[in-house]
C-alpha cells in the first residue's frame, strides 16, 4: 500500500531493464577509472502538468484562425509595420501648386511622350503637339528629329496622326530638316511590314505636292538614285546595273536583283507606290525641279531676311572651289539630263511594269499610262537636244 508523500517505484520490468543496462556497462568496461554516467534507477515523475499544456497552447496559437467579432477592432498582424507619423509641414522644394509650368517646358514634355512605349501615349502626344505648333521661327531641328523616326512606328494609328501633323507644318520650317525626313522614308520604303512601306510611300507623295520648291528640290537632287534604288525594291528591279553607273563604292543591302519586274497585280497597295513614283519621277525630270540657280534664291526659307545672306546671283557656282556645299557625286542630279541618264540602266524594267499596269486599267491603269507618255516625252526631248 502506498503511502502518501512518498513518489511511487519505479516498475518492476523498468527496474530489470536499468539493471541489465548496468550490468553491460560494467562487463564492457570493466572496473577502471574510466568515467561512467551512473543510470538513475528511479526517474521523477513529478511533472508539472499546467506547464505542459501551455506550451502546447502557445504552438498551436499559430495554426487557430481568430474569429471576428461584431463592433470589435480587428487585431494586427504580427508583422504589422506603423506608418503613421506626425509632423507640423512638409517640404516640397520641387513641386508647388502655385508654379505657373512654360509653354515650351510643356511642348518639350509632349515632345518626350514621342517616344513612349505604348502606341496609345504616342498618338495623343502627337496630337498635342498638332494643336499647340509653336511660331515658324520657333521650331527648330529637335522637332524633326523626335517625329521623323515615327514613320517607321509599327502602329498605324502613330502615323495616320504624323501624316496629318505633317501636313499642318509649314513648309518653310520643314525645309531645312528635310534631309532627315527622307532618310527615315527610305528606311520605311524598305521595310519589312508591307503597312510601313505603304505609309512611306504616302509621306514621300505629301512631301513631294508642297508649294515649296526648296522641299521638291533637295528630295530630288540628294536622293535621286537612293529613291531610285528603294523604288527597285518594291517594283523588283534588277538594281545592279544602277550602282556600276553611278560607281557606287559600297553595295546597297536593300538592293535586290531580278531578271524581270514583277506585274502590278502582285503587288500590295500598287496605287500608292504608283502615284509616288508617278510624282518622284515627273518631279525630277521635268523643268519644275531643274536645279536653276534663279528659283532657289527666291524661295523664303523659315527666316524672313534669308534673302539677304544668299549667294551672289550673278554667279553660277559661288565658292565652288572650296567645296563646302558639294554633295558626293553619286548622289548628285542638278539636271534633267543627268538624272536621266542615271534611269537609263532600269528604263526598260519601268516601262514594262508601267506598261502591265496599264493592262490592268482602274485606279492604276491611269497614272501608269500618264506616266508612260511623260517618260516617252522626256526620252524624245533628251535625245532631240543632244542630236542638235
Amino acid at each position: 500500500m502506498m503511502t502518501m508523500g512518498i513518489l511511487p517505484t519505479v516498475p518492476r520490468q523498468r527496474r530489470r531493464r536499468v539493471r541489465r543496462n548496468r550490468h553491460h556497462l560494467l562487463h564492457h568496461h570493466g572496473r577502471s577509472n574510466t568515467a561512467v554516467f551512473p543510470v538513475p534507477a528511479t526517474l521523477p515523475l513529478k511533472i508539472d502538468i499546467k506547464m505542459v499544456s501551455h506550451k502546447v497552447k502557445e504552438k498551436r496559437k499559430d495554426f487557430v484562425k481568430q474569429k471576428l467579432k461584431v463592433g470589435k477592432t480587428k487585431p494586427k498582424a504580427t508583422a504589422h509595420t506603423e506608418l503613421g507619423f506626425k509632423a507640423k509641414a512638409i517640404g516640397l522644394p520641387s513641386q508647388s501648386i502655385t508654379k505657373v509650368h512654360l509653354p515650351k517646358d510643356v511642348f518639350a514634355h509632349y515632345l518626350s511622350l514621342t517616344r513612349h512605349h505604348s502606341p496609345i501615349a504616342r498618338r495623343e502626344a502627337l496630337a498635342y503637339l498638332n494643336s499647340h505648333l509653336p511660331a515658324p521661327t520657333d521650331i527648330d531641328a529637335s522637332l524633326f528629329s523626335a517625329l521623323a523616326p515615327l514613320i517607321l512606328d509599327p502602329a498605324p494609328s502613330v502615323r495616320s496622326t504624323l501624316l496629318t501633323f505633317f501636313s499642318s507644318i509649314p513648309q518653310a520650317s520643314m525645309a531645312p530638316h528635310m534631309q532627315i525626313i527622307v532618310m527615315c522614308i527610305r528606311s520605311g520604303l524598305t521595310h519589312l511590314q508591307e503597312d510601313v512601306r505603304r505609309d512611306a510611300a504616302k509621306f514621300l507623295s505629301l512631301l513631294l505636292k508642297v508649294e515649296d520648291r526648296d522641299v521638291s528640290q533637295q528630295i530630288i537632287s540628294r536622293n535621286w538614285t537612293s529613291l531610285l534604288t528603294c523604288f527597285g525594291g518594291i517594283f523588283n528591279w534588277d538594281m545592279s546595273s544602277l550602282n556600276e553607273k553611278t560607281n557606287s563604292t559600297t553595295p546597297n543591302p536593300n538592293t535586290r536583283k531580278f531578271t524581270h519586274a514583277a506585274p502590278l497585280s502582285s503587288l500590295k497597295n500598287s496605287t500608292g507606290h504608283i502615284t509616288a513614283l508617278s510624282q518622284f519621277l515627273k518631279l525630277g525630270l521635268s523643268s519644275q525641279c531643274s536645279g536653276d540657280s534663279s528659283t532657289l534664291h527666291t524661295v523664303s526659307f523659315y527666316h524672313t531676311d534669308t534673302a539677304k545672306h544668299m549667294m551672289p546671283t550673278n554667279s553660277a557656282a559661288a565658292y565652288s572651289r572650296l567645296n563646302l556645299f558639294s554633295i558626293p557625286k553619286a548622289a548628285a542630279a542638278e539636271d534633267i539630263c543627268t538624272r536621266f541618264e542615271k534611269i537609263k540602266p532600269i528604263y526598260s524594267q519601268i516601262i514594262v511594269t508601267l506598261d502591265s499596269g496599264r493592262r490592268e486599267g482602274g485606279e492604276v491603269g491611269r497614272p501608269c499610262k500618264h506616266l508612260l507618255d511623260f517618260l516617252e516625252g522626256v526620252k524624245k526631248n533628251i535625245e532631240t537636244s543632244s542630236t542638235g
